[in-house]
């Protein structure tokens, strides 16, 4: 499967928007989301598996939308191989801290 591609990005598009935006053009370019983390309203962790020649073409499409990836290092190898991603979005906004009640757990 290869080393791990880790991808940052910081944007002021709306999280929920930018969220599904991802998972949208990683579909379209044949991977899959394998997991999300949700850090308040902060950021994301979205890790995600991706052909290895998909990867400039999920940076440019998140950068036409708003969304400046640090492009990946080139994924190498075959293109058509499976290849494991983080993708870290941060989030700038002026919102507050979006709260979570935590349900009170008996015992």
């Amino acid at each position: 499967m290869g080393k791990l591609i880790m991808m940052t990005a910081v944007t002021r598009v709306e999280r929920k928007q930018a969220t599904q935006l991802v998972f949208d053009t990683v579909n379209r370019l044949g991977g899959w989301i394998d997991d999300v983390r949700l850090y308040s309203n902060l950021m994301n962790t979205i890790r995600l598996t991706l052909p290895a020649g998909a990867f400039r073409d999920l940076a440019a499409a998140l950068a036409e939308a708003g969304i400046e990836v640090d492009p990946p290092a080139a994924a190498g190898g075959d293109p058509k191989a499976e290849r494991m991603a983080t993708l870290q979005l941060s989030f700038v906004h002026d919102e507050p801290d979006l709260r979570r009640e935590v349900p009170a757990v008996p015992g």
